[in-house]
């Protein structure tokens, strides 16, 4: 029998912690994806003082501080304030929910900085009351190209970089049942009020208030709307770059590494080692990732040494490792939604993927909710009780096809052999 729970359909804040099985989690929003390297100590020694250390970095590009409790919360946000990383209200915060290119201003490939589109942005959604009636999880997704695209990401309202007639320009789309719909071009200085009249539109005449529920009959009225014209919209294809993990080069004197971490957990010992390691190399930002991944630049000298530092800290560097692969919850002990180790259990299935080669996506949920993934993976597994349902192809939601028990181990291989068979 599968226990009830306790679906939320909002995310956490600051202003607005989530209460959870250790604690309240305090969602941390940086303005443009990124951090002084100074600042990350200072957020990594407020998780161990106020909360109970671990900090998890989430898929809208944040940071999350989890063991808060009430007599801790007020003084984490006069941390947060003096960061400036703490919103006037839940409200503004629960909007300012807007995703960038991790290395905008840094790669040379990127055919739009989205850094001033999205200071622009955050200062009209701040200005206009009205739109604070958007869902909490309604999204904004600034994709500037490069080699980190953010084509993959999912979002109500998308501006994509593109190329017309030699000169860039700025795609406005929203999410659509079978994809994005493309509304037209327009320039990088008029994006942010387009993408705000957007988002007006959607409210108005959406009946879920996202975009995704628009009727599709609407484009043109709503491109027309826009003052844009839909057969000078353009269409991407979702293309995912080869490499999030290790050295990625930049210039002839700059590299860009990223940083990742198992299951997107970090504890505040790791965060505050990372800092001073990066701080001694004179490395002043941070950026932040929808892939839970975390991105720094620097100089091509010392760019080896700084993923070896990283490597030893524990942190992930080579796309190879299965750990990548892994979606997993906080499962026993972080949720009160399951009594499965769910990250123990995806630790202990890693040797099974390397035993059998399996190549895919693994999504270890304690629950029915499928916190850790919303997209499909090859292979699901969904906390029911004791064991887990199994999806193949899917997600959460998806009909199950067998249950595993993960007191026996040593069925773990059969798993991935049947789903390298099954057909996709």
């Amino acid at each position: 029998m599968t226990a009830a729970v306790d679906i939320k359909g909002w995310c956490p804040g600051a202003r607005r912690p989530m209460p959870s099985g250790d604690g309240l989690i305090v969602r941390v929003r940086p303005h443009g994806g990124a951090l002084p390297v100074a600042a990350l100590r200072d957020l990594a020694e407020a998780a161990e003082r106020f909360g109970n250390g671990q900090i998890d970095l989430t898929r809208r590009a944040n940071l999350q501080i989890r063991g808060v409790s009430p007599a801790t919360l007020a003084p984490l946000w006069e941390v947060l304030e003096r960061l400036r990383v703490l919103d006037d209200s839940a409200e503004l915060e629960a909007i300012r929910n807007i995703v960038i290119n991790p290395l905008a201003g840094l790669d040379p490939a990127e055919m739009i900085d989205m850094r001033p589109v999205a200071a622009e942005l955050e200062a009209l959604l701040a200005s206009d009351q009205a739109l604070e009636a958007l869902p909490a999880k309604f999204g904004f997704v600034l994709d500037g190209g490069g080699r980190l695209p953010l084509t993959d990401l999912a979002a109500d309202v998308r501006l994509a970089a593109c190329d017309r007639d030699g000169r860039g320009r700025v795609a406005l789309g929203m999410a659509a049942m079978d994809g994005v719909a493309w509304l037209g071009t327009t320039d990088a200085a008029d994006a942010p009020a387009k993408a705000v009249q957007l988002a007006r539109l959607v409210l108005q005449h959406s009946p879920t208030r996202r975009s995704a529920t628009l009727p599709s009959t609407m484009q043109t009225a709503l491109s027309a709307a826009l003052g844009l014209t839909v057969s000078d919209a353009i269409a991407t294809r979702a293309i995912a770059p080869s490499e999030r993990c290790g050295l990625i080069a930049l210039t002839d004197q700059t590299c860009a590494v990223g940083l990742g971490a198992p299951f997107g957990r970090l504890d505040s010992e790791t965060l505050m080692r990372l800092a001073a390691v990066l701080a001694a190399d004179d490395v002043c930002e941070i950026r932040l990732s929808p892939w839970r991944r975390l991105y720094v630049a620097v100089r091509r000298e010392t760019a080896a040494q700084c993923v070896s530092d990283a490597a030893r800290l524990g942190l992930i560097v080579d796309d190879s490792d299965p750990l990548m692969r892994i979606d997993a919850c906080s499962g026993v002990g972080g949720c009160p939604s399951t009594g499965l180790a769910t990250r123990q259990h995806a630790r202990m299935l890693v040797a099974a993927m390397a035993r059998t080669g399996f190549k895919g996506s693994l999504h270890v949920s304690g629950c029915a909710k499928g916190c850790a993934r919303s997209a499909p993976a090859e292979l699901v597994l969904a906390g029911d009780g004791d064991h887990y349902r199994i999806i193949r192809h899917g997600t959460v939601k998806s009909a199950s096809c067998g249950m595993f028990d993960p007191a026996r181990d040593g069925t773990a291989a059969g798993l991935f052999r049947a789903s390298e068979n099954a057909d996709v």
